[in-house]
């Protein structure tokens, strides 16, 4: 099973409903959530230490650009994964395995679409393999 890790702003797309009591979406099984105030809390050595962990692809999730609850914390961490904001993703990065949405709360089903052919994506490039 394609393990995905999702780091989410509590205040993007509303997930309560969708996670079971390991905090996996019932709908994208192998799917783990974790949440934070502020997507701009994200590091990028966050993305980076899930994969070394043994996730597949991680999902980067933030309110819509624009409509931060905390000013411009989703652009912050776009511009991390994008490159053009320090700190930025490592050289050697597999950023196919790494994906950012922007979502309201309301954008549940959005969410579950996107990460599910994300996953079929990761199931197409295969394992993670060592790390260089």
């Amino acid at each position: 099973m394609t393990k995905v890790m999702t780091l989410i702003c509590e205040r993007s797309c509303d997930l309560n409903d969708h996670l079971d009591e390991r905090s996996q979406v019932k709908e994208v099984p192998g799917c783990y959530v974790v949440k934070f105030p502020c997507s701009g809390m994200i590091q990028p050595l966050m993305v980076e230490a899930a994969l070394k962990s043994g996730a597949d692809g991680v999902v980067v999730t933030g309110c819509q650009i624009g409509d931060c609850y905390y000013r411009e914390g989703n652009k912050m961490i776009r511009e991390r994964l994008l490159g053009s904001r320090p700190p930025t993703l490592k050289k050697g990065t597999d950023r196919r395995r790494i994906i950012g949405l922007w979502l309201s709360k309301v954008q549940v089903h959005r969410f579950i679409s996107e990460v599910k052919e994300f996953v079929t994506d990761l199931d197409k490039l295969g394992p993670v393999g060592p790390a260089k």
